[in-house]
């Protein structure tokens, strides 16, 4: 038993002037040269944190998630998550020449592309993880190993039941840790998945909503309004009563009245008293600029969350060409600084020591162009005549079978090396080396 100094954490921000006293249990191990300190959660602990999680059939609305009731907010983060998750995530085995081939062999190459636990496909887990690193700024899971230290399940925690920690160990140094909520012990780094949107310290992520946070309002305050305006059929105004004063029982029931009959029969008839009188207030909400502020809002929230607005249907100011070169842009300045440090987690963590070089994880980004016949056939067929792929290599990734012959690679026959372009054939006959127009050349 080992006792270390941790420090009090509040909203994950850690008080280095207060401590208290923790005792950890330890196992060491010494594994190609490396010494592994493992602190392991049991099964018990690892099926809490779903169980916890669930929250009943109808999932309420947390504090976090109001924003994803702005149809903007809500098209930004299905579209990016839903990028990452249709991205298959293939294992490969590197040799000594960097070339790479699927190591379905590998502990890692099924759960990682088809199952991370018993409760996601690679889908719904993908898309989880994304989807709470944009609303919340961090995305968890807790990489549960074997007895060797291989991968056994990819656990996804959400970000209220993890915070980190500050521990001192022998040596008076610093380490980072992990506290998730039923687990007895800390979690180390390298046991846990975490990927992080914008941050300042590279230890904590900050959400996008966070940055939002005044465009989100003014959003919300606009869509409230608008609700608000076409609930009272499109009504504003003043209900006078002439010649006598009211007292506040007859005024709400004044007002009861007239709720009950403008929110029943919006745009219907309100019959009024004799010495009542309804003056309409004559400003609409184009004079108000609310349409104009609820097309701002969408263009506003799409910068924060690096997507255009015609991936997020906003087509007012869109032409063919424009969403092409949209595609192309969001693939390149949104989907691939995404999948590009997820591949990094998975790789610096899920994987040991002793692999890294030699085994690697990466997304399959050709699995987007499935739906684009064109791009398709335009790619595997610059992929054949360069002699890159095989006929029946190019069958395999449209699930076609094999045939006889096509396993070997073609080039085209009008290509040449340099060397064989400049390059003099020879006279077999120096005294036949000039001919005339009448002869006869055989090459």
């Amino acid at each position: 038993m080992e006792y270390i100094f941790l420090p009090l954490v509040t909203d994950n921000f850690t008080k280095v002037s207060d401590t208290f006293l923790v005792s950890i249990e330890k196992y060491d191990m010494n594994i190609f040269g490396y010494n592994f300190e493992i602190r392991k959660a049991s099964k018990q602990e690892i099926s809490r944190i779903p169980a916890w999680s669930y929250s009943g059939g109808n999932a309420p609305l947390l504090s976090r998630s109001k924003p994803m009731l702005l149809s903007t907010v809500y098209r930004c983060v299905d579209l990016i998550s839903d990028s990452v998750a249709v991205l298959p995530l293939k294992t490969y085995a590197l040799d000594k020449d960097g070339f790479k081939r699927e190591f379905k062999e590998h502990p890692a190459y099924s759960l990682l592309d088809l199952e991370p636990n018993e409760d996601m496909t690679r889908f719904v887990f993908f898309k989880t993880l994304m989807a709470s690193v944009l609303l919340t700024g961090n995305g968890y899971a807790y990489i549960e190993r074997d007895y060797k230290l291989n991968l056994l399940q990819l656990i996804y925690i959400p970000k209220s039941h993890v915070s980190i920690v500050w521990v001192t160990d022998t040596n008076g140094i610093m380490r980072k840790r992990y506290q998730v909520t039923g687990f007895k012990e800390l979690v180390e780094p390298r046991d846990m998945i975490h990927v992080l949107n914008f941050s300042y310290d590279g230890i904590i992520g900050v959400s996008t909503l966070t940055h939002a946070r005044q465009t989100l309002g003014i959003a919300t305050s606009s869509e409230e309004h608008a609700a608000g305006f076409f609930k009272n059929g499109g009504m504003s105004g003043i209900l006078t009563v002439e010649g006598t004063r009211l007292d506040k029982s007859q005024k709400d029931q004044i007002y009861t009245t007239w709720e009950e009959r403008i929110v029943n029969h919006p745009n219907g008839i309100a019959v009024l008293e004799g010495n009542m009188k309804y003056q309409p207030i004559t400003i609409n909400p184009k004079d108000v600029q609310l349409l104009e502020s609820r097309l701002f809002n969408v263009v506003d929230l799409c910068r924060f969350f690096s997507v255009s607005p015609v991936k997020a249907f906003d087509l007012s100011k869109s032409s063919y060409s424009t969403v092409e070169a949209t595609q192309l842009q969001y693939l390149t300045d949104t989907v691939l600084a995404v999948i590009t440090k997820i591949e990094q987690e998975i790789n610096r963590k899920v994987f040991l020591p002793s692999e890294r070089g030699k085994v690697i994880a990466e997304f399959d980004t050709s699995a987007i162009l499935r739906t684009d016949k064109g791009a398709q056939a335009a790619y595997y067929k610059d992929l054949s005549i360069i002699g890159a792929a095989t006929p029946n290599e190019v069958r395999r990734e449209n699930n076609l079978p094999r045939i006889e012959n096509g396993d070997k690679a073609f080039v085209q026959v009008n290509v040449q090396t340099l060397d064989n372009a400049v390059k003099e054939i020879p006279a077999k006959n120096e005294e036949n080396s000039k001919v005339s127009d009448n002869s006869v050349v055989s090459v």
